[in-house]
């Protein structure tokens, strides 16, 4: 015999919607997507940072809540909100995130002048054409992190996240995605996301800066065949920079600082 309240059990039952299926990895397209993705690598903030604990946490700060204390180099708010599988996460782009470190070891420990020039095979001693291609791939699985948030959360990117699939997949490079390496001024995480349309042309630029204390990378994504080549990005498929880089210049704050400077000597000398 069934009951009043088992019907009702039943009836609810029959008429709740289905529940929605995971969510794939946007890598591979396959697997359930389940590994999260430090935003900043964790090998960097152990190394810019230390080791946190709760008795002695460092503080995050973002656009939503500044000072929120962090004590573990595991916590969830370190990683990406859009997660990948563990195989893409692991095994599949292991290579990209150890060639990063390689470079932002290297980076790290020199004593960086704006301007200068920067031979990747004084980085990478051997294997440097691969090791550097390995660098790239990283920055396109943290690129296609952001771009996938940034769409979660109700944004129209006119970037294709295939293109950035395609190139991971594919051990190859993404054309429309160049990098710059510089000095910078004490940040350490990641700028947002910023992505425009020029007119007239209606080209699409889109930009980020990985920012690790002493050194930053300006992540670029540049149409093709919508802007002019300049020899200061790097890209693996360059003519005339594939095999070195210019250090650019991100020291932001000292930028500002001297323009504040400047403006008060001016004003006091009126």
């Amino acid at each position: 015999m069934i009951t009043d309240a088992e019907r009702k059990s039943i009836a609810t039952a029959d008429t709740a919607a289905p529940a929605a299926p995971d969510p794939l990895c946007w890598i591979c397209k396959t697997n359930k997507a389940d590994s999260g993705e430090h935003k900043t690598k964790r090998s960097d903030l152990l190394a810019v940072l230390g080791e946190p604990t709760q008795e002695k946490p460092f503080f995050f700060h973002d656009v939503d809540k500044p000072n929120r204390p962090v004590g573990s180099l595991d916590a969830k708010i370190l990683k990406s909100a859009v997660r990948i599988c563990a195989h893409c996460n692991n095994a599949r782009t292991q290579p990209h995130d150890r060639a990063w470190e390689t470079m932002s070891d290297r980076l790290r420990s020199r004593r960086l002048a704006v301007g200068q020039w920067v031979r990747c095979n004084s980085v990478f001693g051997q294997y440097t054409k691969r090791e550097m291609l390995n660098m790239h791939l990283f920055f396109l699985k943290l690129f296609g992190c952001m771009l996938v948030e940034t769409k979660a959360n109700g944004y129209d990117i006119p970037i294709d996240i295939d293109a950035f699939s395609t190139a991971i997949m594919s051990g190859r490079p993404h054309d429309e995605v160049h990098l710059q390496f510089g000095k910078h001024d004490g940040v350490i995480g990641r700028s947002n996301l910023h992505v425009s349309k020029t007119d007239p042309g209606g080209g699409i630029l889109g930009a980020w800066l990985y920012e690790l204390d002493t050194i930053a990378v300006s992540v670029l994504y540049i149409q093709a065949g919508k802007f002019e080549y300049r020899r200061d990005i790097w890209h693996p498929h360059s003519r005339t920079s594939s095999k070195r880089f210019q250090v650019a210049d991100f020291m932001y704050s000292k930028r500002n600082e001297a323009e504040l400077t400047g403006a008060g000597e001016a004003a006091g000398g009126q």
